[in-house]
């Protein structure tokens, strides 16, 4: 990232969720109708333009199952995955939601009129914040009294700064980020936010599969990470499964769910028309503070 500019791909998934409410097939997999907000005028523009067109017309627009559906794909189902564990997670007891990486998440702005807001707290890159509360004072927006922002830049800087010690359980999600990171550096963060995380903490993240196995078609991630390195945010980290949930476990966390593609696949993404697939290296997992029996374990 360059410095004094936001995160682009932070930029790339907000226009994606747009992009989704705009022109998706219902149900959605993700309602984010914020997050147009954040988006240049020429998007914002674009995204009208294809709502207000003839449904016969939006499929040329909308081409399916290509490598930027499959990315698209992957952006809606990680942040329903996330929100869908902190519904739970709040009724598990969770008092507070810490976003990670946090980009233009919208969860504040979405819930800013519920009776009781859950605490917000996003952390990330200075520029990234800087721009998204210039951006919403544009627009004309307050920041929602629930949110609170806390900056880090996570390959120079301890996250430790940004984090303090809170009693109580709380919800963590860490998406669209471990794979731009070194893996030092995501193993120093685990650390960290099990060291800050009372017990009955939990935390959802994302992660890429490095592609070895044969019937994986590797081409569109080899892509994805050549397209990117030409990006400031160039690709860094990939994990085989087992590599994630050990530095995972090493880092003071239990597994709760290891999700795999294919069953992101049939509990989001099954018998929709529009074709919506998470490709095969993506991969969720959902880890709490507190010990659980091995055998709860899914993947």
């Amino acid at each position: 990232m360059r410095e004094g500019t936001p995160s682009q791909t932070a930029i790339a998934t907000a226009y994606l969720r747009a992009l989704h409410v705009a022109v998706g097939d219902t149900p959605y997999v993700f309602e984010d109708a914020a997050a147009a907000a954040y988006l240049p005028v020429y998007q914002r523009d674009y995204l009208r333009w294809l709502a207000d067109m003839a449904e016969r017309w939006r499929g040329v627009y909308r081409p399916r199952r290509h490598a930027a559906s499959n990315v698209g794909s992957q952006v809606l189902v990680r942040a329903r995955y996330a929100e869908d564990a902190l519904e739970a997670a709040v009724r598990r007891g969770c008092k507070r939601y810490v976003i990670l990486g946090a980009g233009l998440d919208t969860y504040a702005e979405r819930h800013v009129d519920d009776a009781a807001p859950l605490p917000v707290i996003e952390i990330d890159h200075p520029a990234t914040q800087e721009w998204k509360r210039a951006t919403l004072i544009d627009n004309g927006q307050t920041k929602p009294p629930a949110l609170t922002y806390r900056s880090v830049d996570f390959e120079r800087m301890p996250l430790e700064g940004a984090l303090d010690d809170f009693d109580a359980p709380q919800f963590i999600s860490w998406l669209g980020t471990t794979y731009y990171l070194t893996r030092s550096a995501i193993a120093t963060t685990l650390s960290e936010l099990s060291e800050h995380s009372a017990p009955g903490s939990e935390l959802v993240l994302d992660y890429w599969r490095e592609s070895r196995l044969p019937g994986v078609n590797p081409m569109f991630q080899w892509a994805a990470r050549m397209g990117m390195a030409l990006l400031p945010e160039p690709l860094r980290s990939f994990f085989d499964p087992q590599e994630m949930e050990q530095m995972a476990t090493n880092a003071g966390w239990h597994v709760r769910e290891h999700c795999a593609p294919v069953i992101q696949n049939a509990r989001y993404l099954a018998r929709r028309a529009d074709g919506l697939r998470v490709p095969s290296f993506a991969f969720l997992l959902h880890l709490e503070k507190t010990a659980m029996d091995s055998s709860e374990v899914t993947r």
